[in-house]
């Protein structure tokens, strides 16, 4: 499996305290130490994200969820999809995980 820069992987040990999300969008508050844990909704291993990563147009969605691009526009994403272009202005963008 591909290990990607950013995301982590149930039994990993979390390096940086805060806010991850799993790959079925749900949220969890994790310590710097801890070990990153199995999906609250599936019960099986996960890969989990820091809620402050930023994606760009054109990478694909790890982690279904909603998102906001840097002009506060919203989007609902599926894992495996790709992110797209600012829904106003067609430009390129970043997009991060909108919080609720």
């Amino acid at each position: 499996m591909t290990h990607f820069t950013d995301h982590h992987h149930t039994g990993e040990t979390v390096s940086e305290t805060g806010t991850y999300i799993c790959s079925t969008g749900e949220k969890k508050e994790l310590h710097q130490g801890n070990t990153f844990p199995e999906c609250p909704s599936t019960g099986g291993s996960t890969t989990w994200t820091h809620a402050s990563h930023t994606h760009r147009t054109g990478e694909t969605v790890m982690e279904s969820g909603h998102y906001i691009d840097a002009d506060g526009e919203h989007v609902a994403l599926k894992q495996g999809e790709k992110f797209p272009r600012c829904p106003s202005t067609g430009e390129s963008v970043t997009w991060t995980h909108e919080q609720q």
